[in-house]
């Protein structure tokens, strides 16, 4: 059925392997003694490109059906790789390889496509620089990236300013291979599927947090222990199907094995507030990450919000889709703060702006800030999305077809590979 102003969300819906989780998984059980097992592994080409990279590193990886098997190598002991290391897309895979490469007595090059080349690496390598591995980069910033690993890394204490997990969790990996006590300070909280991942496999990690910070101590005293490991499903992909349910009054959607980790969850949160009919169920903590199912039963039109600086962070990757919601929502929608999404795969903020209008929603950028003046009439539609191969962006303009009044032109289609090969499918699937 085709998906447009008439579609409702209905069905049981499983997202796609959680993509943060994924990555993340590959990269822990690659450095661990022994056979891991994963299932649900999310085969996007972001996290399919991460695990070419360990390979290329020295670590075995073999698939038997839905389970992959990890033969992992102990920190240290990475290879060096005769070619060069692409990434593709993964702005994850790649400042997560900086950390694990950093402490490791090797030299890699790291490249990425089009897009990646333009998002700034110098926010992880000043951290890494102090443990003593050196960087050669495009103006000084931008991949492609030459790596020089340290064999003996300096335990050290570091502060980070910018909320950034992949920042943080590149710090983290490269403290496998650093002896002595590596400690880390957050001035917010991010995501925290490392410390919860390493926890899972016996590490010596002490993780404290207070009102303003987040404090984490690691030490190499203790081997990273095998582990089997089903991967949640991911609420950043979710969100787009979740969204959509809460668009359209009359729709049911039932999300089954949701992630449902405090720092993933903002979007839900701010769903609530705007009038999204959405509960919660049969919550259950595994390997140290909460998963749920979520029940939404939409009963009438979402409310405009507004999000302080503060409330981004932990929701920054939904933005585009959230947008979508205010702008059928009645009312002036104001997203602050929004400075990082201006470094994502595209420029998000100027994207959703430029988009928004072309479909016939009025929205206005102040500084990093987002004004969307939303309204529950259909909007005209018919607008050729520009989404610079973002994904997000593209999802986000595709689920605007239920609130236009004529299907918006997205003329390729095929980053959504990156994080979520069957977005489509499941669109078909669950719309009726």
């Amino acid at each position: 059925m085709p998906f447009n102003k008439y579609s409702k969300i209905n069905g049981n819906y499983f997202p796609p392997g959680d993509k943060s989780i994924s990555h993340r998984i590959l990269i822990l059980a690659g450095q661990a003694i022994g056979k891991s097992e994963i299932l649900n592994l999310l085969e996007g080409e972001d996290v399919i490109n991460t695990l070419k990279a360990m390979s290329l590193l020295g670590v075995k990886f073999k698939k038997k059906g839905e389970k992959y098997f990890v033969f992992g190598l102990p920190p240290g002991s990475l290879f060096e790789p005769k070619n060069t290391i692409d990434v593709g897309n993964s702005g994850t895979g790649i400042r997560l390889l900086l950390g694990l490469i950093s402490s490791n007595n090797i030299k890699v090059s790291l490249i990425g496509d089009k897009s990646l080349n333009k998002r700034p690496m110098k926010r992880v390598t000043e951290h890494l620089s102090k443990i003593g591995a050196t960087f050669k980069m495009r103006k000084d910033t931008y991949p492609p990236i030459s790596i020089k690993g340290v064999g003996n890394a300096v335990p050290l204490r570091f502060d980070i300013s910018i909320p950034s997990a992949q920042i943080k969790s590149a710090i983290m990996l490269s403290a496998l291979n650093t002896n002595g006590t590596v400690k880390i300070k957050e001035f917010k909280s991010t995501r925290d599927h490392t410390e919860n991942m390493l926890k899972s496999m016996g590490y010596n990690i002490k993780v404290k947090e207070n009102s303003t910070h987040r404090f984490i101590e690691m030490k190499n005293n203790k081997e990273l222990k095998k582990i089997k490991y089903t991967v949640p499903g991911d609420p950043s992909s979710a969100a787009f199907l979740i969204t959509a349910a809460c668009l359209k009054p009359g729709s049911k959607l039932i999300v089954k094995n949701i992630l449902y980790n405090r720092t993933r969850i903002g979007f839900l949160k701010t769903l609530k507030k705007m009038g999204g009919n959405i509960k919660v169920t049969k919550k259950r903590k595994v390997k140290n990450e909460l998963i749920a199912n979520i029940r939404v039963e939409q009963k009438d039109f979402l409310k405009s919000i507004n999000l302080s600086s503060n409330e981004i962070p932990l929701q920054i990757d939904e933005i585009p889709i959230l947008s979508i919601a205010a702008s059928y929502a009645e009312g002036l929608t104001i997203f602050k703060g929004l400075k990082e999404l201006t470094v994502k795969e595209s420029n998000r903020l100027l994207l959703i702006h430029k988009n928004l209008k072309k479909i016939g929603v009025k929205s206005e950028i102040k500084k990093y800030d987002l004004y969307i003046y939303g309204d529950q009439n259909l909007k005209k539609g018919a607008a050729i999305i520009n989404h610079e191969n973002d994904h997000r962006i593209l999802m986000a303009f595709y689920i605007a077809n239920l609130i236009c009044k004529k299907n918006n032109i997205i003329k390729d289609k095929s980053c959504v590979k990156t994080s979520y090969p069957k977005f489509f499918q499941d669109i078909s699937r669950l719309s009726n």
